[in-house]
């Protein structure tokens, strides 16, 4: 048996025994007045449909004016002098608000409250914030997908569910991979976060998709820009944070039962989630948990005209946590599993150099449909083990303690040449990496708050692949951060600073063809980064961020040698590449009135000694012919413009629309950079029906994505690079809530490419050969159960 699985094993053995947690409930913020009787009001507000607490909802005494705001838990605390008798108002952005009369004569009460969303927003695409004030007073853009987003918007992959944000794009390899590109930016300068640790394996290349259940994320939030001061060297174009759900606090045992069909390659897919607030463990008491389960089956992607042979794939997936609530503070552990074995189009793995050329110009199709999987192939797995602590301190300081250990698995299967034979993968690489993060969030000093923080890592790789392509390699990392926030009336002023320091020791790799040579290097860096918001009035603001970020190479940048299997490449390292060094600026126009949202971002980051990957002659290799991209470094210039509007002319009508521009140059010789996605501009309309008695909130949704001829390519390249422009239409049906039988569904059906029509979208790694997926009819139904039902 691999090592892998025995660590897959060593990861759940652990989960059983490492929890010796205890953390706690805190409590929300108190605010006392004088005159009347002290009394007391308490208690938690959650979410109607998941029963999950909400965090940020106002609530106030309408007599008094005293308020408080929930804290993470839901749970909110008043105390003052108070009337007998009381009015609350609770009150949250996205929900409906609630009323009630309470009756404090005996000097207090509990008052539970579940708030009913209310659709005010085109889910999936819609720029959020907890509040008004949050969305105006953030100094970075950021785009946020709500639960209930995620849950009607729910792709194949984490990179499809949200590729219609505002910034963003994809590389895709058909269905089963999508890498998200933040402005321009992805793979080792996009940091991709699950469940607070970042996930190690993306750096390797473009369909080294994220490694993640697409059924776990619960909301998902991606910061367009810098992200370095609090994630590192790895976050230099973005972040990506998919959050899954909180664990439950009060409650017995609840879940939901989620169904996914795709009708382009008959794909269907299901989860299932349990969780409770009813565990009881000796010397622990009660703690929440959470079991999740998912599993997906797909056959061969279909464009307008034909097939793509081999080119379905399986998934299966499980995770596990559990967590602890205690007057100190909370304590959670969490251990995921992502697995999954998906076939690479035939036609870009060819034997020699006239069957490439061929298959540019007559690509390999089928007419007939299979679920079968052959060579070429992947089989990736990932695990992760994480464990947070947060310590309550005085005066409103905590201290948070993180730990998470990644395993990454990954072994291609070629379907010619000499490495076919027997059970040893063409290529293979295990990634080992732990990481260690300290954050303390001092007590407010005036108007300043803010973050100190110390992180480490250390990771290895091990290659049992029978080719090579990369060096074992051992990585030893470090960071030392702060981050201060200081909020005036109007003006909200954040200062930060990192220093980073990186050793890397590459391993001799000796060959009859390869030599990959011994190599150690340390690399050292500081990285600093300054926003400003100003409020100009009560519905509008303008932020602005200026940053200073590095990143030193890869070991796959410096020392590639050999086929890059997922890409279908022949790819060729530089050892004499030196960290790329980026200044980045932006400036955000917001406004947030009560039937309109509208954002205008524009950002230009500049960065030297940029690596890419730039085209040459075809290869002929023992595993077959294959385009080559050598690794350089030029000084480059990326430039764009974001807008995002909103407008609900009436209750029942909600309108759309999201503009994405960006342009990277070359400085050197002023041509344009490889690989930069094409203007796209998103639009859509949403109707909202009348509910009643079985129907709650029924929605009908049309929407278009055009996408311009992309004009703004290098002038010289090997190969042909489809820049026709396209449009798609898209028709949507689906509720909040359908009641059948006293069971609560969740309903949506979706339909994409509405025509079929074909086309070829730049950023596709199989433009050259083929035309993406056509027509996709898309069913989701999520039945929620238990205490997790309204």
């Amino acid at each position: 048996m691999r090592r892998s699985r025995q660590i897959s094993r060593r990861v759940l053995a652990a989960a059983a025994i490492a929890i010796v947690l205890a953390a706690g409930r805190s409590q929300g913020q108190d605010i006392r007045q004088g005159a009347l009787p002290r009394r007391e009001l308490s208690g938690a507000v959650t979410d109607s449909a998941s029963r999950q607490p909400l965090e940020g909802v106002s609530v106030v005494i309408a007599e008094t004016r005293l308020g408080a705001v929930t804290d993470s838990s839901g749970r909110y605390r008043l105390i003052g002098s108070l009337p007998a008798v009381v009015s609350v108002s609770l009150r949250r952005i996205g929900y409906l608000p609630v009323t009630r009369r309470i009756d404090l004569s005996r000097g207090g009460a509990v008052l539970d409250v579940a708030l009913v969303s209310q659709p005010a927003a085109i889910a999936g695409v819609t720029v959020r914030a907890d509040s008004a004030r949050q969305f105006l007073r953030a100094e970075q853009a950021t785009s946020v997908m709500t639960a209930e987003a995620v849950q009607q918007r729910r792709g194949q992959t984490i990179g499809e569910t949200i590729k219609a944000l505002p910034g963003l794009a994809v590389i895709q390899y058909g269905p089963s991979i999508a890498k998200p590109v933040v402005r321009g930016l992805h793979s080792q300068r996009v940091a991709t976060v699950s469940a607070g640790v970042p996930l190690e394996g993306q750096q390797w290349g473009g369909e080294h998709a994220p490694e993640i259940d697409a059924f776990a994320a619960n909301e998902i939030e991606v910061i367009r820009g810098p992200g370095t001061i609090l994630y590192g060297s790895g976050a230099l174009g973005g972040v990506v944070r998919v959050m899954p759900r909180p664990l439950p606090v009060t409650g017995g045992i609840g879940g939901e039962l989620t169904l996914n069909a795709f009708s382009n390659n008959r794909q269907g897919a299901a989860s299932l989630l349990l969780e409770g607030a009813n565990l009881t463990l000796p010397a622990l008491g009660a703690l929440g948990w959470r079991v999740q389960g998912s599993a997906r089956r797909a056959g061969d992607a279909r464009t307008p005209g034909y097939f793509l042979p081999n080119t379905g794939f399986r998934e299966l997936d499980y995770s596990a946590a559990m967590g602890v609530r205690r007057s100190w503070g909370r304590s959670e552990l969490n251990y995921s599993h992502f697995g999954t074995r998906l076939g690479l189009y035939l036609g870009a793995h060819v034997g020699n150099l006239d069957d490439l050329n061929r298959a540019m110009l007559n690509p390999l199709t089928s007419t007939a449909f299979t679920y079968s999987l052959a060579t070429p192939d992947q089989r990736v797995t990932h695990d992760v083990l994480s464990w947070r602590t947060t310590l309550e301190l005085p005066r409103a300081s905590s201290l948070e303690l993180s730990y998470g250990f990644q395993d990454n698995n990954r072994d291609e299967f070629d379907n010619h040449g000499f490495a076919t034979a027997g059970s040893r993968p063409a290529f293979g690489l295990e990634l080992l990496t732990h990481s260690i993060d300290v954050q303390y969030h001092h007590a407010p000093l005036g108007p300043f708050s803010g973050t100190l923080g110390v992180s480490g890592l250390r990771q290895g790789n091990l290659s049992p692949g029978r080719s090579f392509l990369i060096p074992q390699y051992r990585l030893y990392g470090g960071g030392v951060f702060a981050l201060e926030q200081m909020e005036l009336a109007r003006l909200t002023l954040t200062v930060g600073g990192r220093y980073d320091y990186r050793w890397q020791h590459a391993y001799q790799y000796g060959a009859p063809v390869i030599v990959s040579p011994d190599d150690q290097r340390a690399y050292a860096g500081l990285s600093g980064s300054l926003g400003a918001s100003y409020k100009l009035t009560e519905t509008w603001s303008i932020a602005s961020t200026l940053g200073e970020a590095w990143r030193p190479p890869n070991v796959n940048e410096r020392f590639s040698q050999g086929v890059h299997h997922g890409t279908a490449q022949y790819e060729i390292g530089d050892s004499t590449l030196v960290p790329e060094r980026s200044i980045n600026a932006d400036l955000t126009l917001r406004h947030l009135g009560a039937r309109s949202r509208l954002e205008i971002s524009a950002f230009q980051n500049q960065i030297n000694d940029y690596i890419y990957l730039r085209p040459g002659d075809p290869i002929s290799t023992v595993r077959g012919a294959y385009p080559s991209y050598r690794y350089a470094h030029t000084d480059a210039r990326l430039r764009g413009v974001e807008v995002t509007g909103q407008l609900d002319p009436v209750a029942a009508l909600s309108l759309y629309a999201n503009i994405n521009v960006v342009r990277g140059f070359d400085r050197l010789t002023q041509d344009p950079l490889y690989d930069m996605p094409a203007d796209r501009l998103t639009v859509s309309a949403r109707v909202f029906g009348p509910s009643s008695g079985r129907w709650s909130s029924p929605y009908a949704e049309l929407g278009a994505t055009l996408v311009r001829r992309q004009d703004q390519v290098p002038p010289v390249t090997i190969y042909k690079l489809p820049t026709s422009g396209y449009g798609l239409l898209n028709l949507e049906f689906g509720a909040s809530a359908l009641v059948i039988g006293g069971v609560r569904y969740v309903p949506s059906l979706a339909v994409r490419n509405l025509f079929d029509r074909a086309y070829r979208d730049y950023l596709s790694r199989y433009r050259l050969f083929v035309d993406e997926q056509g027509r996709d009819v898309v069913f989701r139904l999520t039945v929620p159960f238990g205490a997790s039902r309204p």
